[in-house]
């Protein structure tokens, strides 16, 4: 059996691809170990996004068990629902058995995120954003994963002599895969016929490399939870529909020769490509509408904080101002005081005692200021002497005549010798007895006239 792969127009030929490789005694195809090192690969990634996000990469670990057995269950299952022809009166053990192959793509997702989201819901963690880091891993699983077919022969397209067109021994194909066009187009090299089919198999892997890339564009800039599970699913339909449509293997619906998964694909490449970007617009009019609430906020608090600054201002000026009148209304009260000491200075004495004071304190010219300052303080331990002598000095029979005159005569008596004296008031004065009644201390004689 000749097991050569040809590419003629890249100039790639390879002599011997093998279907399996043996260890131990057992024989493990080399489709299993790409999708076993495709897992590894994708698992390393999501607990390294896992890190850099700093969230619990246990989650992961967990979610990843329940997801594989489900994603089993569901290719296996929906594989052979969509083949039922070929596993009717087959046991239990040989419909379970996915050594030969037999596994559906759409089957394994839906399997895997139904008991990925039911884990989630346990643990009380969020789905879409496990994931959205999940969806990644599971497209590094596909890429590599997807070279499985190559090493089996299986799941090709039709004919082409396009720049990739792949040619496989005829004897080592299924007879189911082979259509009409393929069988009119075989090509012979030596004795071995070969087919020359579409590598499928390429095609999904470069369009699962160029959708991670995209999706890496999205992880950096997602602008909600679940928006790269949704593109992941809208990408892969979207690759699916072309692949479904070329593939010579392609599961039909029973009873007819049209792809049963092709309007599957359509309509989830329709629905969360729809999803992901009317959730995303959604959202950037949200945010815009946010981002506006907090400048319109920031701009208030700005204004508030001007206005309180304005007012602390305010309140200082108003301080000086208050300083101010308060200094003007000292000025007025100082001024006022002194006008009316100056008021009071000028309005006349009537008892002419405080300049009769200021003039008797006063030395006169050639006394000594001692024997003036002593004669002052003789003269006032004498008044203080005469105030504790009652008015009616004569009846306690000590002598009063050593008391001074009383200072209001003494005054009005210094006007009276200094001031014109007219002659009716004269001729009074000569007939006045000399040994008159002296009038008493304090009190001012009625004929006398007020000192001015």
């Amino acid at each position: 059996m000749d097991m050569s792969i040809r590419f003629p127009n890249l100039q790639i030929y390879f002599g011997y691809v093998g279907r399996s490789v043996s260890v131990f005694g057992f024989e493990i195809t080399i489709y299993g170990l790409l999708i076993a090192a495709g897992m590894l690969l994708g698992l390393i990634y999501v607990l390294h996004q896992a890190k850099v996000q700093n969230e619990n990469q246990n989650l992961y670990l967990e979610m990843m068990i329940p997801a594989m057995l489900g994603g089993l269950t569901g290719a296996r299952a929906f594989y052979v629902l969509f083949n039922w022809n070929l596993f009717s009166g087959q046991t239990a053990a040989e419909i379970c058995d996915v050594r030969n192959g037999g596994m559906s793509l759409y089957g394994g997702i839906l399997g895997g995120a139904l008991l990925a989201a039911l884990y989630c819901r346990i643990r009380k963690v969020s789905f879409q954003r496990m994931a959205d880091t999940a969806s990644m891993g599971l497209l590094i699983t596909q890429i590599i994963g997807i070279w499985g077919n190559f090493f089996n022969r299986e799941s090709f397209g039709g004919y082409t002599d396009s720049l990739f067109a792949m040619q496989i021994p005829l004897d080592v194909v299924r007879p189911g895969q082979i259509t009409d066009a393929i069988e009119e187009h075989l090509v012979t090299v030596g004795d071995v016929s070969y087919i020359q089919v579409h590598p499928l198999f390429l095609y999904e892997s470069l369009w699962c490399l160029l959708l991670f890339l995209v999706l890496l564009f999205y992880t950096r800039r997602k602008t909600y939870q679940g928006e790269v599970f949704l593109r992941y699913l809208a990408g892969v339909s979207l690759g699916r529909v072309g692949i479904e449509w070329l593939r010579t293997d392609a599961l039909k619906i029973p009873g007819t020769d049209f792809p049963a998964f092709l309007p599957v694909c359509a309509f989830l490449f329709i629905v969360c490509g729809v999803s992901a970007t009317v959730r995303r617009v959604l959202w950037k009019k949200r945010e815009a509408a946010r981002r506006r609430r907090r400048e319109e906020r920031y701009a208030a608090e700005e204004k508030a904080t001007l206005n309180y600054n304005d007012m602390q201002g305010y309140e200082n000026v108003a301080g000086e101002f208050w300083n101010a009148e308060n200094a003007a209304e000292d000025k007025e009260n100082v001024e006022e005081a002194s006008g009316s000491e100056k008021s009071r200075e000028e309005l006349p004495d009537n008892t002419g005692a405080d300049s009769g004071d200021g003039e008797e304190n006063q030395p006169v010219d050639g006394e000594n200021p001692q024997e003036h300052n002593q004669s002052s303080g003789e003269n006032k331990e004498a008044e203080e002497t005469c105030e504790e002598i009652p008015e009616n000095g004569g009846d306690t029979g000590e002598d009063t005549k050593d008391c001074p005159p009383d200072t209001e005569n003494h005054v009005v008596e210094t006007e009276e010798e200094t001031a014109p004296v007219p002659p009716d008031r004269e001729n009074a004065k000569e007939a006045e007895p000399d040994g008159g009644e002296e009038p008493e201390p304090g009190k001012m004689p009625e004929d006398q006239p007020a000192a001015r």
